[in-house]
């Protein structure tokens, strides 16, 4: 087994203040950050545990967001030796967390009353299904449409094509499958199943009820707003920024196009766009991302989903909103608890496909305890 060697906490730790804006009136103290924290050397070497499960060129770029303050931590294994970077403003594809600001821009609609929260997509769209399923764009942001995880006989070609395995679902070929293959596995509103396909179907029919690119909607309500400059679907923009993804044995990767399934997840961001978010949330007479928080289904007895969210019911009481992404070069994990204002962001380039990537979700949840235990 190889030492990793550590840098001094003190050295590793990379500690930038940030300003952040809300998509309504921020309060005050949003737009005056004090960096007050530091990273123990528990919490140090937490990170370093994890990032040694990884190959070499791994990274981690993390966020620690409290409403007054943002301090930010990047680590790189290089040559087998962890060491310190700053990455708080590299681009990452995020994979799933996009699901939570696709529906983002449900609660804009919602809130703006483009549609009813309860109002079903063949009522807003002239879209054709087979066998006229009734559900609701509420029902495609906590996946409880009864949809498919994916397209049905598509499981296999995902398998086969993990390289880049949206790229060819485009709005006609959708349409087509919604037409002429669609099966539903249950009825809309029965129970709880995960869907990429209704959170990829969520972004299309949002752009065209509204007339516009899931791009621009983005742009609009969500990134330019939030001064979220270096988020968006466009890898082209961003590219100079781009933190290279890798497979699990540690080999470039291919990025992923996500083709007209981007709501469920093309959003390429980083940790510090993703703590002005986060920071948003913490305004509680932010109208849009109250209401995307509001519980909309019980899972089980410790876990609601809301809008694009998992809320996780903690026995202490605690209700952490959570999600996780990955494609075939990253892995991420967010997660937040809005009522004591404190969140934590870990971004990273390796592969959902490697062996131990669930790691990264178990470290946002070390850290979110570790950081804000007091």
């Amino acid at each position: 087994m190889k030492t990793f060697k550590l840098l001094s906490p003190f050295v590793l730790l990379l500690i930038l203040i940030v300003s952040c804006s809300s998509v309504s009136e921020p309060e005050s103290a949003v737009n005056e950050l004090q960096v007050s924290n530091s990273l123990t050397e528990v919490e140090v070497d937490s990170i370093a545990s994890t990032l040694s499960l990884f190959p070499n060129g791994t990274q981690f770029s993390i966020a620690f967001i409290s409403d007054t303050a943002v301090s930010f931590y990047g680590a790189h294994r290089i040559d087998d030796d962890l060491k310190n970077t700053d990455n708080h403003d590299r681009v990452f594809e995020i994979g799933s967390i996009s699901k939570v600001l696709t529906s983002t821009l449900l609660a804009h609609a919602i809130h703006d009353s483009i549609i009813r929260e309860d109002q079903t997509v063949r009522s807003a769209l002239d879209i054709e299904m087979a066998g006229d399923p009734e559900f609701t764009f509420l029902q495609l942001a906590n996946h409880t449409s009864g949809l498919p995880r994916l397209p049905g006989g598509y499981t296999l070609n995902f398998l086969w094509n993990m390289n880049n395995p949206y790229k060819n679902f485009d709005a006609q070929e959708l349409k087509t499958y919604l037409k002429d293959d669609l099966i539903m596995p249950r009825d809309p509103g029965e129970t709880h199943r995960y869907s990429n396909l209704g959170a990829g179907l969520l972004g299309l029919f949002l752009s065209e009820l509204e007339n516009s690119s899931y791009e621009n909607l983005l742009q609009k309500k969500i990134f330019e707003p939030m001064d979220m400059s270096r988020s968006t679907t466009d890898r082209e923009v961003i590219k100079d920024y781009l933190v290279t993804g890798l497979t699990k044995r540690g080999s470039s990767a291919k990025n992923w196009d996500m083709a007209d399934l981007a709501g469920a997840g093309g959003v390429l961001s980083t940790a510090e766009d993703l703590s002005r978010f986060i920071q948003a949330n913490f305004n509680p007479d932010d109208p849009v991302l109250s209401l995307q928080r509001d519980s909309t289904f019980q899972v089980n007895d410790s876990m609601d989903i809301a809008m694009g969210w998992f809320i996780l019911n903690r026995d202490s009481g605690d209700r952490w909103y959570w999600h996780n992404g990955g494609t075939g070069g990253y892995r991420s994990s967010v997660v937040m608890d809005p009522e004591q204002k404190t969140g934590v962001v870990v971004l990273s380039n390796i592969s959902a496909g490697h062996s131990e990537a669930d790691k990264i979700d178990r470290l946002s949840f070390d850290l979110m305890k570790m950081h804000f235990a007091n």
